[in-house]
């Protein structure tokens, strides 16, 4: 029977990491946030009033090898993220007539344009967040809402990006709405 030296142990562990790195990279494993981009959306032009969304997407693309550039003709596409909506619906009430609940919605509709013209994609995503109110404490339920809709503004970002990274295989022949509901805990 072979004793295992340390030399023997160091090239075994060496040997399993190896083999771990390349399982990992063949399934086609990505750090969040990190997409494959086509060559198409390579240098693109992103266009948006919400400027928080705009500042996470710039991020995430440049995050994925994305070059951002301010003028879309200095791009080989555009992102125009041409309707974001931010609604706050009353969910509950209670006995008193007073807002105990709200179902906060958070939409973006975008397109992606080509160079040249070419409607590459043309979609929306949705993000949706319970908020549970009470009017006794408003700026910690203030404080507790931004922070649901920096989490919604992460959760478009990264549905926005799964979308572009499908741009070489689907046509964008007709809308795709992903919608995304977390029930408050």
């Amino acid at each position: 029977m072979a004793v295992l030296n340390s030399e023997n142990k160091m090239k075994i562990r060496c040997l399993l990491v190896s083999a771990l790195f390349c399982t990992v990279t063949a399934c086609g494993f990505h750090l969040r946030g990190q997409i494959a981009v086509p060559e198409s959306i390579s240098v693109l032009a992103v266009q948006s009033n919400d400027r928080e969304l705009y500042r996470s997407l710039v991020e995430a693309l440049d995050f994925s090898g994305v070059t951002v550039v301010d003028s879309s003709a200095d791009a080989k596409a555009l992102l125009d993220l041409h309707r974001v909506e931010f609604e706050r619906r009353v969910q509950t009430i209670n006995d008193r007539g007073k807002v105990t609940g709200y179902n906060l919605i958070y939409r973006v509709f975008f397109k992606v344009i080509s160079a040249g013209g070419e409607n590459l994609r043309q979609s929306a995503v949705v993000a949706r967040r319970d908020f549970n109110f009470n009017p006794d404490q408003v700026l910690q339920k203030e404080i507790e809402e931004n922070a649901l809709r920096e989490d919604m503004v992460k959760e478009l970002t990264q549905s926005i990006l799964r979308q572009l990274s499908t741009i070489a295989a689907l046509p964008a022949s007709k809308p795709l709405v992903l919608s995304f509901y977390r029930p408050a805990v």
